[in-house]
C-alpha cells in the first residue's frame, strides 16, 4: 500500500503522501486532481455536487484526515488543504484479521469490506486444513489486485492508517506460524490487552461466549485495546486446528450466535461487534479528553 493513490468511493477523496510520480501533484498544502477523467474528481463533481469554494473530506494514506477547500486549475481541480482541519488518527485500537484462505470470489469481495473497518490495521490470509488447495493460486492473493480494493475500502470507511496484508498459504496453521507472526502472547500469566478470538459457532451442547464479552474481559483496563479475530474457511476450521488456537496458542473461543454463518457474514458480523466492543473499551478515555479539551 506505499505507493498507491486511491479514489474516491464515499465522501472522502483520499491520497498517498509519496505520489508524486503519479496523476496529482503534492506541492506544500495542495493537490492537483487531474486530469478531467480522474475518478475522484467525476465523483466530486457529478455524486457529491460539489464545486469551487466547497469543502470536501479528504485523508492522506499513513497519515491524517480533514478538510480541503475546492479551487478550479487549469488541470481541473485542485484542494486546498486546512492545517486547522486535519485531525490525527494515531491512537486507536487495531483489529488483526486471520481468515482461512475462503472461495476466491468471497476473498475478492471482502478485502474492500475488511479494510473499510476503520480498526483493522492488518488483515492475514491462511490455509486451513479444509481450505481447497487449488485456491491458493488465485489472483485474489495478488498485490496489483487486493490493493486497489483495500484502498477503494479505505475510502469509504473514511479511514487512513494503513492496512498491512500478510499472506501465508504455503504452510497450514500452526503455533510456530502464528508465533512467527506476533500473534501469540509470551506470557500466559499476563493479560497484554488483546483480545484473541477464535470464532466458533458451538454444538448442539455448548454455544461458547459472546464475542464482545470476551473483548471486554480482555481490553476494558487497556489504554488502547486490540483484537484478533480468526475466521475459518467454508468448511470451518478442523479439531486439530482449534486445538493449536485455543489449547496452544492463547486465543479464546468466542460466538456471533448460534447460526451458521457463510464466511463473508462472519466477518462482517465478527468485526462490526467487534469494533463496538472496543469503542466501548476506549470510551471513558474519549470523555477525559473531551473534557480536557474543554478546559
Amino acid at each position: 500500500m506505499a505507493n498507491k493513490a486511491t479514489n474516491a468511493l464515499s465522501n472522502t477523496i483520499w491520497y498517498n503522501k509519496q505520489q508524486a510520480s503519479f496523476k496529482y501533484l503534492v506541492v506544500r498544502h495542495r493537490v492537483s486532481v487531474s486530469p478531467k477523467n480522474d475518478e475522484r474528481l467525476i465523483h466530486i463533481q457529478r455524486h457529491l455536487r460539489k464545486h469551487s469554494g466547497d469543502y470536501v473530506s479528504i485523508g492522506i494514506i499513513g497519515g491524517r484526515r480533514g478538510k480541503a477547500l475546492l479551487q478550479p486549475n487549469t488541470a481541473g481541480m485542485s484542494l486546498l488543504f486546512h492545517h486547522d482541519l486535519l485531525e490525527n488518527t494515531a491512537n486507536e485500537p487495531e483489529i488483526t484479521i486471520i481468515l482461512a484462505l475462503p472461495f476466491p470470489a468471497r476473498l475478492k469481495a471482502l478485502w474492500p469490506v475488511m479494510s473499510s473497518f476503520g480498526y483493522v490495521t492488518r488483515v492475514i490470509i491462511v490455509k486451513g486444513q479444509l481450505s481447497n488447495e487449488e485456491f491458493c493460486e488465485t489472483s485474489a492473493l495478488k498485490t496489483k489486485l487486493y490493493e486497489p480494493l483495500i484502498e477503494k475500502g479505505m475510502s469509504q470507511g473514511v479511514r487512513t492508517r494503513p492496512v498491512e496484508v500478510n499472506i501465508h498459504v504455503d504452510e497450514f496453521v500452526s503455533k510456530q506460524l502464528l508465533q512467527k507472526l506476533g500473534l501469540l502472547n509470551e506470557d500466559d500469566s499476563r493479560n497484554d490487552g488483546i483480545a484473541r478470538i477464535f470464532l466458533d459457532c458451538g454444538d448442539e451442547t455448548t454455544i461458547p461466549p459472546p464475542t464482545r464479552d470476551v473483548v471486554l474481559q480482555h481490553c476494558s483496563q487497556s489504554p488502547l485495546p486490540e483484537a484478533i479475530i480468526a475466521f475459518g474457511p467454508e468448511r470451518g476450521w478442523a479439531e486439530e486446528e482449534a486445538n493449536i488456537f485455543i489449547n496452544e496458542s492463547g486465543f479464546e473461543s468466542a460466538s456471533l450466535g448460534s447460526s451458521i454463518l457463510r464466511v463473508d457474514t462472519a466477518v462482517i458480523a465478527g468485526v462490526g461487534i467487534v469494533s463496538a466492543a472496543l469503542d466501548e473499551c476506549i470510551q471513558p478515555r474519549k470523555d477525559i479528553d473531551r473534557k480536557k479539551r474543554k478546559n
